[in-house]
């Protein structure tokens, strides 16, 4: 069977009315990649936020990204999503910040 054509799905998902889900899924995958990436960057493994907590719980090898956030209840993945701007201003500053011990200019 030929693989459907991806604006028929996107039409079919309009028409469901899961268009919405779906790009909370796909917007969940996204936070949990960039959270990985970020760990890896800063050599962490995890945290004490919400979405330090999820990245670490997701296994890559196992599920994709996608996969692993449409496996989380409805009230985690808004918990994530609400929370992910939060996350990541602080893991910008942090990323941004001089290494300690530094010299103030």
């Amino acid at each position: 069977m030929p693989d459907r054509d991806p604006a028929l799905e996107t039409l079919a998902e309009i028409a469901n009315d899961n268009l919405a889900d779906r790009m909370r899924h796909e917007a969940a995958a996204r936070i949990l990649v960039a959270a990985r990436r970020v760990h890896a960057l800063l050599d962490r493994r995890g945290g004490e936020h919400l979405v330090d907590h999820l990245a670490t719980g997701w296994d890559p090898r196992a599920v994709t990204a996608l996969e692993y956030a449409e496996t989380l209840p409805v009230r985690v993945l808004d918990g994530l999503l609400g929370a992910a701007p939060r996350w990541a201003q602080a893991m910008r500053d942090l990323v941004e910040a001089p290494p300690s011990g530094a010299a103030a200019a």
